[in-house]
């Protein structure tokens, strides 16, 4: 089975390009039929409705947003401890790491 290897930059790239659909999303405005207040009542549902998903897809992109970057913070605090582990055992052994 392939690996896929990304590095944490990709991760972190991933991260504001999700964020920033988040940022493109905007609310349907509410109309007004003239004359005709049950389907202005309707429309007024509707729309609702519709903004209340988006809202719901809002939180859902930041909420993956703020994942990805967990995520490349894991990476680099794993990354970080292998390197001193490694250069603690270079040190007894007395090799050194560039």
């Amino acid at each position: 089975m392939p690996l896929i290897s990304i590095s944490v930059a990709e991760v972190r790239r991933a991260a504001v390009k999700v964020k920033e659909v988040s940022a493109g999303l905007s609310s349907l405005p509410l109309l007004n039929v003239a004359g005709h207040p049950d389907l202005s009542l309707a429309v007024a549902e509707f729309v609702g409705c519709m903004n209340d998903c988006r809202s719901e897809r809002e939180r859902d992109i930041d909420t993956l947003s703020r994942g990805l970057l967990d995520v490349a913070r894991l990476f680099e605090s794993g990354e970080s401890r292998a390197v001193d582990d490694l250069r603690a055992l270079g040190s007894a052994v007395e090799w050194s790491i560039r």
